[in-house]
C-alpha cells in the first residue's frame, strides 16, 4: 500500500501573511518556513483544571512531554477553526460545533530543537473550550499516533510545574510570552491593548476563567460594574457586558 502524502502547510511571511506557496510539513521545519497551527485548551469552569494531553514518544518534537489538550498544523487550503476541530476530533475523539471554540490570541513561536535539525517558526492560533465539568476521561477516544494518555491539572498546579522546568512538560513561558503576539479580531485596537497586558500575565487562562460567575443576573451586573475601575481589562468587562448583557 502507497504511503500517504506528507501533509502540506501553507508557507508564511514572518509577519504571519501567506505567501501563496505550500510545502510538505517536513520541509517547512527543516528550512524554518513560517507556518501556522492551532492550540485547543479545554477547561473546566468548576474545577479550575485543564485537560492535558501526554504526546507521544514517536513525536517528531517534544515526544513524551505533557502538552496542550490538543494542537496541530493548519494543512494547506485549510481554515484554523476547521483545523481546531479536525485536531479535538482527531487526537481526542470529541466532535464540537464551531460556537464551543473561543478564540483567545495568537502565539509567535519561535525556536529551535533536536540539535538544530527542527525549527519552528509557528504563528499559533490559541482556542479555549470551557465546559462545566471535567470531561470523563474515559469519554476520550486517543489517537495512538499523537498521544499517549490524557490528565487533567488544576491552572496553577500546571504554571508551577512550567516553571521549574523538568522537561516533563512541553515548555511555556509563565511569564507571559504565551500570548504576547495577542491578535484578537473582535476587539478594537484599544481593547486588544488592554486585553494584552492581561494576557502577558498568564500562560493560557489567567483567574477570569475560575472566579468569574457565568450567570447573566444582577450579582453579576451589579459585581462587574463595581470592579470596572479597577483596571483596564476590568473596565472592558463591564463595556463588554453592558453591550452583550453576557459576561463573555
Amino acid at each position: 500500500m502507497a504511503a500517504e502524502p506528507e501533509e502540506r502547510l501553507d508557507v508564511l511571511t514572518a509577519g504571519g501573511e501567506k505567501t501563496g506557496a505550500s510545502k510538505p510539513r517536513s520541509e517547512v521545519h527543516r528550512d524554518g518556513d513560517y507556518h501556522r497551527a492551532v492550540h485547543v485548551w479545554i477547561y473546566s469552569e468548576s474545577t479550575g483544571e485543564l485537560l492535558l494531553q501526554r504526546r507521544a514518544d514517536c513525536k517528531d518534537s517534544w515526544p513524551g512531554q505533557w502538552d496542550i489538550s490538543s494542537a496541530g498544523h493548519i494543512s494547506a487550503g485549510d481554515s484554523s477553526l476547521s483545523s481546531a476541530q479536525r485536531e479535538l476530533d482527531e487526537e481526542l475523539g470529541i466532535k464540537l460545533p464551531s460556537d464551543a471554540f473561543e478564540l483567545l490570541f495568537v502565539f509567535l513561536q519561535e525556536c529551535v530543537i533536536n540539535n538544530g535539525t527542527y525549527t519552528n517558526n509557528e504563528y499559533n492560533d490559541v482556542y479555549l473550550v470551557t465546559t462545566l465539568t471535567p470531561i470523563p476521561l474515559e469519554a476520550f477516544t486517543l489517537q495512538e499516533s499523537e498521544v499517549s494518555a490524557v490528565r487533567y491539572m488544576h491552572l496553577d498546579e500546571y504554571k508551577s510545574c512550567l516553571a521549574k522546568e523538568s522537561g516533563e512538560y512541553v515548555p511555556y513561558d509563565v511569564n507571559g510570552t504565551y500570548g504576547q503576539d495577542h491578535n484578537l479580531t473582535s476587539l478594537s485596537e484599544g481593547d486588544r491593548e488592554a486585553l494584552g497586558y492581561i494576557l502577558k500575565a498568564s500562560i493560557v487562562i489567567d483567574d477570569i476563567f475560575y472566579e468569574q460567575v457565568w450567570n447573566s443576573n444582577c450579582t453579576l451586573r451589579d459585581w462587574l460594574k463595581a470592579r470596572a475601575n479597577y483596571s483596564s481589562f476590568d473596565k472592558l468587562k463591564w463595556l463588554y457586558y453592558s453591550i452583550n448583557k453576557s459576561p463573555w
